[in-house]
């Protein structure tokens, strides 16, 4: 259900935020144009995008202390960690963001590249990319022997308490 709920959040924020870019992009192509409207709606996309992750990360802290993580083993938690940096990366990336839009289209963010480079392009970079390394296939896979029918939370982690993985 958490699938379809952060997927249809992360789905409208884009939307939002679409529609705030093509307002104040028609507004900067007249004369005289107000493209605040526009980026207002912008960063209430990206406002939204952020609740949605705050949301998120309670829920995935919540599941983790009752799922008594510190049993899981050692692959879900490079998977957790991954999806952990990820999620930080994003977030950052997202405050930015606003602060640049809320500094206007000739703020100072906005026109020094520098940051736009480090707190943009790297932080996705790094979300993503810690992906590639930690990949969820590579992680989550089965033991070739295990039936697909076999494996559960609770049987993994029971291996690994004994020491099988």
């Amino acid at each position: 259900m958490y699938l379809w709920i952060f997927c249809i959040c992360d789905f409208i924020s884009l939307v939002v935020q679409a529609v705030g870019g093509g307002l104040a992009s028609d507004a900067s192509s007249t004369a005289g144009g107000d493209t605040k409207p526009g980026t207002d709606i912008m960063v209430a996309g990206i406002l939204f995008q952020m609740a949605s992750i705050a949301i998120f990360t309670v829920l995935g802290v919540n599941f983790l202390i009752s799922a008594r993580s510190d049993v899981f083993p050692p692959k879900l938690k490079l998977l957790v960690a991954a999806t952990s940096l990820s999620v930080v990366m994003i977030f950052t990336r997202s405050v930015y963001r606003c602060i640049e839009l809320l500094q206007g289209w000739s703020g100072f963010l906005i026109t020094h590249e520098g940051y736009f480079i480090a707190l943009d392009g790297a932080l996705m970079v790094v979300a993503v990319g810690c992906f590639n390394l930690f990949h969820p296939s590579w992680l989550l896979k089965r033991d070739e022997d295990q039936d697909v029918r076999d494996f559960s939370m609770e049987s993994s982690l029971k291996d690994d308490m004994v020491g099988n993985e």
